[in-house]
């Protein structure tokens, strides 16, 4: 979308413009109901989520700056909606002990770098919740393990003990496919 045809989506989505707004919402839900679905396996869920995050998007777009992609701002409300979700369901991030971070570490990763994306997500949807939030954040996302530890009330090492664990059973599953 060319910025300016963006920002005059924005203005117009401010002014209250029902067309705008619907708009707004068929250009970015589908790929935030896609992203959603990494956080929950439920599709009543994700879309629960959505819904919630679109409904943050529109009472808060006077806070939008413009400093960035209209999608990742959306993007952003979308994961902590995500998180507030877990958090609302009593998803607990544990940390594992330093001896199994070192041996997880060790793994081979090619096996996970050769996979296709629709593959990888389908594994992904399979960890537990713990360990999918964190391999979503950190790797899909881009959030910093001290982001994810902010974000998740839980230790800098306990994110990535998590993410390591995730990677860990992400091959196990691929070693099973072969």
């Amino acid at each position: 979308m060319h910025p300016n045809s963006e920002q005059k989506l924005v203005e117009a989505c401010l002014r209250h413009d029902c067309t705008a707004q619907r708009a707004l919402y068929n250009r970015y839900a589908p790929y935030m109901l896609s992203m959603a679905l990494r956080y929950v396996t439920d599709a009543d869920t994700a879309q629960d989520i959505v819904q919630e995050a679109f409904i943050k998007v529109f009472t808060s777009l006077n806070q939008y700056a413009g400093k960035g992609s209209l999608e990742g701002w959306i993007r952003r409300i979308l994961v902590n909606v995500a998180l507030e979700s877990l958090r609302r369901n009593n998803v607990h991030f544990d940390s594992i002990d330093s001896d199994e971070v070192l041996q997880i570490a060790e793994t081979n990763e090619s096996v996970i770098e050769r996979l296709s994306a629709d593959d990888l997500m389908e594994i992904i949807s399979t960890l537990p919740t713990g360990f999918r939030t964190v391999f979503n954040m950190y790797a899909i996302e881009g959030y910093s393990h001290k982001e994810i530890a902010q974000e998740l009330g839980i230790q800098e090492s306990s994110s990535r003990s998590q993410y390591l664990r995730a990677k860990s059973l992400i091959q196990k599953k691929l070693e099973e496919l072969k």
